[in-house]
């Protein structure tokens, strides 16, 4: 049993730290519900046997290139509905959007997660077939994205053409010190293996194929433990031969980060255009 860290506690256990949360999911869900109920969508489709593996599809037309999001909640919470909102620009520029819901803990391991996620992917390139795919994710979705990456970077190749990380969690070691580890249960052994950081340092520093470039966002006013995992991981992406940049989000919070993301006037939208372009 970890102990907890007081100064890790104050850096990544953000209940207590944004009371006013709840009314910014409440506002997310209300805006998502309305992207949903306008239509031109394909909602709670299977592509798992877990009860939460379902995914929506926001399609944009035949073989237009696909922007993959993965919600947060630190792997205990939330859910693919509270996410919708960001679907609605994305979509109109022309990309389909695929939003994968997953099992959460304690009903599954971390590791059971990851494989969820693989499987929602597969599921996308078998049935949707497109020649590009933006992985994206929120918080803990920015780890499992970032795990999607980087089985590409392993193999060499596929059609993940960009990574985009927000607020990510991409070195879980210190949540092991965490209040957030009660949930999640994680050893010392599971967290480093569910690490994308440590997972990008054990690549070879030349690699087969270039990885595909990385964005990575957190918002402005975030803790230093958020802002210093996405510069860690821009950092180490770069030194891996990858292109990769660090914007922070000004005047946003771990929770209005979305925000800044589903602006349909703003630069992560047409980052993310470039990258498919």
């Amino acid at each position: 049993m970890h102990t907890i860290n007081d100064a890790l506690e104050a850096q990544y256990a953000l209940r207590k730290r944004h009371p006013e949360r709840e009314e910014i999911y409440q506002d997310h869900q209300r805006r998502s519900a309305a992207v949903r109920d306008a239509g031109n969508c394909l909602l709670d489709v299977r592509y798992g046997n877990g009860p939460r593996c379902l995914l929506d599809v926001f399609p944009a037309g035949e073989g237009a290139p696909v922007l993959f999001f993965i919600h947060g909640g630190y792997w205990r919470a939330l859910a693919k509905s509270y996410v919708s909102f960001i679907a609605a620009p994305f979509r109109d520029a022309g990309m389909t959007v695929v939003m994968p819901g997953y099992d959460l803990v304690p009903a599954v391991r971390l590791g059971g997660i990851v494989e969820e996620i693989r499987t929602a992917l597969a599921w996308v390139r078998r049935e949707l077939t497109p020649a590009r795919i933006v992985v994206a994710g929120h918080s803990a979705g920015g780890q499992l994205a970032a795990m999607l990456a980087l089985d590409q970077a392993a193999r060499g190749d596929g059609p993940i053409v960009g990574l985009v990380g927000i607020s990510g969690a991409f070195d879980l070691r210190p949540l092991l010190q965490t209040s957030i580890n009660r949930d999640l249960m994680l050893s010392t052994e599971e967290a480093a293996e569910a690490s994308p950081l440590l997972r990008l340092t054990q690549l070879p520093q030349i690699i087969a194929k270039p990885l595909m470039p990385l964005l990575g966002v957190v918002g402005g006013d975030e803790t230093e433990g958020f802002k210093e995992w996405t510069a860690d991981l821009v950092n180490a992406w770069r030194a891996h031969g990858g292109f990769a940049s660090y914007r922070e989000a000004p005047g946003c919070n771990h929770f209005t980060v979305l925000d800044y993301v589903a602006d349909a006037d703003g630069d992560i939208l047409s980052a993310v255009m470039n990258l498919v372009a």
